[in-house]
């Protein structure tokens, strides 16, 4: 009798795998004060974009035989990121709690010079200041980042599935294999 396979227990350490690596860059940009330079997210996505290709299709490889279908391969790669994101949610909320609670500050301060740079009148930027600093709080930060990274795991796993899928039955294409030796 076949014992049916949870695609949550198989992707755990995937998703662990991710989730350290996202801890990892994440450490590296408050270290080196890129926290807040735009320019940082595409060099983080395309990181992203790599380890969850690489991460795909060894699962793909591992448990499915070499064969997975685009829907397996979407679902997989969004649980990964919903551990990944859980892992990320706790480092942030440490951060921004424990290591450094100026971070809010910070991110206030570069929000309120954007929208001085946009021309917002000061009015607005008071009031837009007024509400986001209800919001910049550790948890809600750590909630958000949770949402952002499923979002963003979603949407990359659409498009890295694209390439990860393959088609076929592993037992016809053994068969087939054993009959040419």
């Amino acid at each position: 009798m076949e014992q049916k396979r949870s695609i949550w227990k198989e992707t755990f350490n995937y998703g662990i795998i991710l989730g350290l690596i996202t801890v990892g860059l994440s450490v590296l940009t408050y270290m080196f004060d890129l926290m807040f330079k735009t320019w940082v997210i595409w060099p983080v996505l395309l990181i992203g974009v790599l380890v969850l290709f690489l991460l795909l299709r060894s699962y793909r490889d591992h448990y499915n035989n070499g064969y997975i279908t685009y829907g397996r391969s979407v679902g997989a790669g969004v649980i990964i990121y919903i551990y990944a994101a859980v892992i990320t949610a706790i480092f942030t909320y440490v951060l921004y709690a424990f290591i450094d609670p100026g971070l809010v500050d910070k991110s206030l301060a570069m929000a309120e010079e954007r929208l001085i740079n946009k021309g917002v009148p000061d009015a607005a930027i008071d009031k837009a200041m007024e509400m986001q600093a209800k919001m910049m709080k550790p948890w809600f930060t750590a909630l958000m980042g949770i949402i952002n990274s499923i979002f963003y795991g979603l949407v990359l796993s659409l498009i890295v599935s694209l390439f990860i899928m393959k088609k076929g039955n592993p037992l016809l294409d053994e068969a087939e294999e054993e009959t040419k030796e």
